[in-house]
């Protein structure tokens, strides 16, 4: 993901990840890349999957690994927007309880 896909932002103390709008396998190692960056960080990471409207099995195998290994050492990820997209793949490849998807779409 280009710095336009995805943006970390640190002005606040917990950090976010944007998800980009397609979310695909040629972006997947970039995103990676972004998501091990707050991998040890104690505070929560919030992921903004708002502007998300195509998601791959790549971004998704990607997005579990993270949530896993944050939840290995105890350590919460956030989930930020409209997730529609982002629970039907979780659902299809059922992923849903790795996720920890909020019950209802949140919107902020």
């Amino acid at each position: 993901m280009s710095t336009k896909k995805a943006k970390r932002k640190r002005a606040t103390a917990q950090p976010m990840i944007v998800l980009a709008s397609n979310c695909s396998v040629k972006d997947a190692a970039e995103l990676k890349q972004s998501l091990c960056l707050h991998l040890d960080q104690a505070a929560p990471v919030t992921l903004d999957v708002g502007s998300v409207e195509r998601v791959d099995t790549s971004t998704m195998q990607v997005l579990c690994a993270f949530v896993r290994d944050r939840s290995a050492q105890q350590r919460k990820v956030e989930w930020l927007g409209d997730s529609s997209v982002v629970r039907e793949a979780a659902r299809l490849l059922g992923v849903e309880p790795l996720l920890c998807l909020p019950q209802t779409e949140v919107t902020r």
